[in-house]
């Protein structure tokens, strides 16, 4: 069976697996990828994030897939669809991370509009959401790109984000 979620032009979804520890704690112990969140991550705390995602493929069956680039099997980051409550609610959300080395480029972009269209498509999903900080520009335009507009402002794990939704037409 394969590990692979969807494709894009240039990149492949994958379920992240073992092999993709490294990467993996590359990416969230980056100081400039964990900017706009509260902290770094170190071995043990990455590996605590990896396991969270692994439980979430099994109660959800979805979370954050490996982003890694077609032509060259390239680990460039992680961008998924999470389960989120925000005030109250369920809500499905497109989140990203993609390595500084990887940035301006549009993967984030190519990739968070695979989840979207995923979402929509195999998920049947009517909308889905993605809490940016407001400082966060760079997350917002990847956002904005793929349609999402500002709705509101919610305090999510104790932090004021900004939720970005888009509706899906079915």
């Amino acid at each position: 069976m394969s590990n692979i979620i969807l494709s894009t032009q240039r990149l492949r979804l994958e379920k992240i697996e073992k092999s993709h520890f490294n990467d993996l704690f590359a990416l969230v112990s980056n100081p400039k990828v964990q900017r706009y969140f509260p902290t770094t991550l170190n071995r043990n705390e990455a590996r605590e994030f990896y396991e969270k995602i692994q439980n979430r493929y099994e109660t959800d069956g979805y979370c954050f897939w490996a982003v890694v680039r077609q032509d060259d099997n390239q680990f460039i980051g992680i961008c998924g669809i999470l389960k989120q409550e925000v005030d109250g609610q369920i809500e499905t959300e497109i989140g990203y991370r993609i390595l500084d080395e990887f940035w301006g480029k549009g993967y984030a972009t190519e990739a968070a509009e695979g989840c979207i269209k995923y979402a929509k498509e195999k998920l049947k999903k009517i909308s889905v959401i993605s809490l940016i900080l407001s400082v966060n520009a760079p997350s917002i335009k990847v956002a904005e790109k793929n349609g999402l507009k500002f709705e509101k402002e919610s305090m999510f794990h104790g932090l004021p984000h900004n939720v970005y939704r888009l509706f899906l037409k079915q």
